[in-house]
């Protein structure tokens, strides 16, 4: 009985004691800190580069939307692709560029604001990438996004994606 009422005084004091080594885990929301709250315009493109830069295909398909699509030019002809395309391309990129970095520089044209659920955003960019350090290759150009969302609570995505790389 004194073993038994023992054991539970013992249960009962270490369940009072607080370890200084394993602090409370931290509740507060912090959604889109460190890499940009992608429910403002410029936090999308925050996300967007520090997905390039840790090449974090996860991370970057939360910026892409289902009803995705990218056109470029490719020797005077138009190519369009949808979003598994994309995300498919950018996974090969990720995976096997030795270098890659991307800059968003000035925005060129911009309708719609953080309290927007559209806005079209026409930014320069500069990216930097290579398959070996020997060699690299640089890009330049203006990309136009289209960016939706069903209200301002939501993140951005990107629905449409149009390239004017030289």
């Amino acid at each position: 009985m004194k073993f038994a009422l023992a054991s539970v005084a013992c249960i009962v004091a270490l369940g009072a004691c607080a370890n200084p080594f394993a602090p409370a885990l931290d509740r507060t929301n912090r959604a889109g800190t460190g890499i940009g709250d992608p429910r403002a315009i410029e936090g999308f493109f925050q996300k967007f580069r520090f997905a390039y830069l840790t090449r974090d295909t996860t991370l970057y398909g939360q910026l892409v939307a289902d009803d995705f699509q990218f056109t470029f030019a490719n020797a005077q002809n138009q190519e369009t692709w949808g979003r598994d395309v994309e995300m498919r391309t950018t996974n090969g990129l990720f995976r096997n560029a030795e270098i890659l970095d991307l800059q968003w520089n000035s925005v060129v044209f911009q309708t719609g604001n953080d309290d927007s659920a559209q806005a079209e955003v026409w930014r320069a960019f500069f990216l930097r990438y290579g398959f070996s350090a020997a060699n690299a290759q640089e890009i330049q150009g203006q990309a136009r996004l289209i960016l939706t969302r069903p209200s301002s609570a939501h993140p951005w995505q990107m629905s449409r994606w149009d390239d004017f790389s030289q």
